[in-house]
């Protein structure tokens, strides 16, 4: 008898405490900064990625520009991703289906890092 398949890949030592890789998944923590002058990524720390928008934080206008953000960025359809939790609060957990995953987390990786 085999055991299971198991969901979540091993972290790899340089994968960000931010980010962890499954199987068909990528769950990415988020401390969002509404009313922002710019956007995009301010910081990547422990806390999560740090992603400023430009939309107030009323009736979801902010939380839609963070999933079309990441979908611009990642290359990826906006359906891909999905809020699973803090939809009224700044620290968020969202989750991105896809199937590279280690492109998408590539890709996270490299726009964690703003000039």
């Amino acid at each position: 008898m085999t055991d299971p398949p198991n969901r979540r890949e091993r972290a790899k030592p340089n994968d960000p405490s931010w980010m962890r890789i499954g199987v068909g998944e990528i769950v990415i923590d988020v401390s969002a900064q509404p009313r922002s002058s710019r956007r995009g990524v301010v910081r990547a720390g422990p806390q999560g990625l740090v992603i400023a928008v430009n939309s107030a934080p009323e009736k979801g206008k902010a939380n839609d520009e963070l999933i079309d953000y990441l979908a611009d960025e990642l290359r990826i359809p906006r359906a891909a991703i999905m809020m699973i939790r803090g939809a009224t609060s700044r620290k968020k957990i969202i989750r991105i289906i896809t199937h590279e995953p280690t492109r998408i987390a590539a890709r996270l990786t490299r726009i964690s890092n703003p000039e």
